[in-house]
């Protein structure tokens, strides 16, 4: 029997590779596509005047001449998230309680005006059509900063009290 073994394995190996020989194959190509569309989302912010006061010369019943008598300035970062590369701009309406320029925070019927800016050089104002200005790279930003200026008129013609307002912030690109 083993004699049979011994002349049966060549022809054995003969038929399995014929029939891989005989093997054929056939390729097609699977196409993947994505189609990645722009997108921006935008968080919100604080912007903390905190504390502000005039600066006066006590028993003296003048002004002083200290930083507190300058603009009172502040700055606010939020964040934006846009696919990389999507132009966007950003933009802010008046705020819950004026219909334009100036803006105003208010202590019950009490107002106190202020403006947002831009960037920290205060030379252009931030509003519903004057926007700043975002590319988006595909990471959150919490970079994105507005800035706001109380002048030294406008705090000393408010009266004690704690002052707010909203405003809507509205990220605006292409999809």
């Amino acid at each position: 029997m083993n004699l049979n073994i011994k002349k049966l394995a060549p022809a054995v190996f003969a038929l399995i590779m014929a029939g891989s020989a005989l093997a054929e194959e056939d390729n097609a190509n699977l196409t993947v596509t994505a189609n990645v569309l722009n997108v921006c989302a935008i968080g919100p912010g604080t912007l903390p005047f905190g504390n502000v006061s005039l600066s006066v010369n006590l028993g003296e019943g003048t002004a002083g001449t200290t930083s507190a008598d300058a603009n009172t300035t502040g700055g606010a970062a939020f964040s934006v998230i846009c696919t990389l590369g999507t132009a966007a701009t950003i933009y802010a309406d008046w705020g819950l309680n004026a219909t334009a320029t100036p803006r105003k925070m208010l202590s019950g019927t009490d107002a106190l005006e202020y403006t947002l800016y831009t960037s920290s050089a205060y030379t252009t104002e931030l509003t519903p059509t004057t926007g700043i200005s975002y590319t988006g790279t595909g990471l959150p930003q919490t970079n994105v900063v507005i800035y706001g200026r109380i002048t030294p008129a406008q705090l000393a013609a408010a009266k004690k009290g704690t002052y707010t307002d909203t405003v809507k912030l509205t990220v605006s690109y292409t999809p």
